[in-house]
């Protein structure tokens, strides 16, 4: 009697066993999908605060980091001597600038700025393409120039 409930015990074990281990194998974890925008793909609206990444295809190496705000109408640089400001205009991926505001000339003088700062302005004056980068940052582009922003 005691070999059958011994027996007996092993087939309810065995049996349940089957169930538990096919109730621990964990399930295919779902796919992510992960989107990246494609190149030239507009940006929509372009108001906000960004940082300044890289300027002309280049990242910036400086002991100091640039930003640029930007309002529905005007893009605007820098807090010495009066700064820089761009009105611009943006229909899809073509944008247009015309510099609205440049620092006091007899101030810029007596100033020293990296090379860095006129190199982003030169950028922004030559933009007319804007668009998402796939790492979802904005690059503005034109005349061999670019200017790599990301959102802060």
């Amino acid at each position: 009697m005691r070999s059958f409930c011994f027996l007996a015990s092993l087939a309810a074990i065995a049996g349940c066993s089957q169930a538990n281990d096919a109730a621990d194998v964990p399930a295919e974890p779902a796919a992510i999908e992960v989107t990246t925008p494609e190149p030239n793909t507009p940006i929509g609206n372009l108001a906000g605060e960004y940082r300044v990444a890289g300027i002309n295809g280049a990242p910036i190496d400086a002991p100091f980091g640039l930003a640029l705000s930007v309002t529905e109408s005007r893009m605007f640089f820098g807090d010495f001597c009066g700064g820089y400001a761009w009105d611009y205009r943006l229909e899809g991926t073509r944008i247009e600038t015309a510099r609205a505001a440049s620092p006091d000339a007899a101030c810029l003088a007596t100033v020293s700025k990296h090379r860095s700062v006129f190199d982003l302005v030169e950028a922004l004056d030559a933009v007319t393409q804007a668009s998402r980068t796939p790492s979802n940052g904005i690059e503005l582009a034109g005349a061999g120039r670019s200017v790599t922003l990301y959102s802060q």
